[in-house]
């Protein structure tokens, strides 16, 4: 059976993934980890914020700040409550507790000392990281012996980087509103591509891009299924798609959150104006 890790933070949709994971291969561990920690104090927003004012001046720090306070104020509850009642909810319905209670580890650098370790230990066949905005390092990725698989909320390599269905739906580009699995270089989502395919029965005229990429990465299940018994077998083939054109993308602003809510406001209006 094909040994793997699971790198991502502790959160309840990363639960399910670990117990998926742990039903169909031999998780060896797991590294929890603290990359979004810092959306949980003012502090720890500050830092950030001067941090992306000292790469990218102060107007675009306000406009991606006005966003995170929108979003936070009027989004983030109705994205938590789907995600929890369209797939955490009926997950923990038919398999019960899905708490992992192996080993783990915690952390806030996933190129420390301590995870290159805890991973050298176990001795994995292949890690699997979700929820992660850092970068990994050539050391921790030369660790398990087949690397490490990325699950990325988007197409790529037209949207690599941060927020993909944010973009998706902000430039009408529905067809792309998917999943990806990539093994991870010296990149950012930039890797080979295994897995990819679309998100199913998402409204991006209802829904938000918090609950849209979690219903594309539960929805890339199956075919992951097969993708990892494929490389435990030795058989798995890369997706190719030359004629691709590459796109990278970052946090939104509020005014990209305004253009995106003005387009489909237009496109509901057309729509309901032909039917």
């Amino acid at each position: 059976m094909l040994k793997t890790v699971f790198i991502g933070s502790k959160n309840e949709f990363n639960e399910v993934l670990v117990h998926w994971l742990a039903q169909r291969t031999e998780v060896a561990g797991v590294v929890w980890t603290s990359s979004t920690a810092w959306q949980r104090t003012w502090g720890g927003r500050l830092r950030f914020a001067l941090r992306r004012f000292r790469r990218y001046g102060l107007l675009k720090v306000i406009n991606e700040t006005l966003f995170f306070l929108y979003y936070h104020a009027y989004l983030s509850s109705q994205d938590e409550e789907e995600k929890y009642e369209q797939i955490i909810k009926p997950y923990r319905a038919r398999h019960g507790e899905v708490a992992w209670g192996g080993d783990s580890i915690r952390t806030a650098d996933v190129n420390s000392p301590e995870v290159i370790s805890f991973l050298e230990e176990r001795r994995p066949d292949v890690a699997l990281a979700m929820c992660i905005n850092n970068y990994f390092g050539k050391k921790l990725r030369s660790v398990p012996r087949l690397g490490v698989l990325l699950w990325h909320e988007g197409i790529t390599p037209e949207y690599k980087g941060l927020y993909s269905p944010f973009w998706a739906v902000h430039n009408l580009d529905f067809e792309r509103i998917g999943y990806t699995v990539l093994q991870m270089n010296d990149k950012y989502d930039a890797g080979t591509i295994y897995v990819q395919g679309a998100a199913r029965g998402v409204d991006p005229l209802r829904h938000n891009h918090g609950y849209i990429g979690h219903k594309a990465v539960i929805d890339s299940l199956p075919q992951v299924e097969k993708a990892l018994a494929a490389l435990e077998g030795g058989t798995l083939k890369p997706i190719q798609r030359p004629e691709a054109k590459p796109g990278n993308y970052t946090y939104p602003g509020i005014t990209d959150f305004i253009r995106l809510r003005l387009r489909l406001w237009r496109l509901a209006r057309a729509q309901s104006v032909t039917a």
